[in-house]
């Protein structure tokens, strides 16, 4: 089981990642909004919702989605956010996620039952990827990078919230 205890604000991971990295992160939340459909639904939340982020200040992939994780804290003081770093946690992933990979958010409720995961990129992304050749899997996560598939992200992660 995760202590959470030892996790850190999404406020401290921005300044953590911001001395290493610059403000990627900040820059990419300032722009992410959430839809009007997502913010009625979080509305409708009323019990306690733990969410496990295990995220680098480097990674391309935990720049895009963490931003909708603070924009839905934000919406729902239900809430909490705990982040924490790959390093050290690896087995953790392993055995709830069967990867070690970033972002991996895993949500738990009030008594720290898992609800469910997250793991580096949206199933619906992943499925279209099978398919595709090498070329066009990298162009594919370069548009998810961009913002092309921001809907997706943010409608998963509502899913493992709600």
């Amino acid at each position: 089981m995760i202590d959470l205890s030892k996790g850190i604000t999404f406020e401290e991971y921005l300044g953590k990642s911001k001395l290493e990295y610059g403000d990627m992160q900040l820059t990419t939340y300032n722009s992410t909004n959430l839809s009007s459909d997502t913010k009625q639904s979080l509305q409708n939340l009323t019990s306690i919702v733990n969410v496990a982020v295990f995220s680098e200040g480097y990674c391309p992939d935990c720049i895009v989605t963490l931003p909708f994780l603070k924009r839905m804290a934000q919406e729902n003081k239900n809430i909490n956010l705990y982040c924490f770093p790959k390093t050290g946690y690896e087995n953790f992933l392993e055995e709830y996620t069967g990867a070690s990979r970033i972002p991996t958010i895993i949500t738990f409720d009030s008594e720290m039952n898992p609800k469910g995961a997250y793991v580096e990129f949206p199933k619906e992304l992943l499925e279209k990827m099978i398919p595709l050749k090498i070329e066009e899997k990298k162009n594919l996560v370069n548009d998810y990078r961009l913002g092309k598939y921001n809907s997706i992200i943010e409608q998963e992660l509502l899913d493992i919230i709600l």
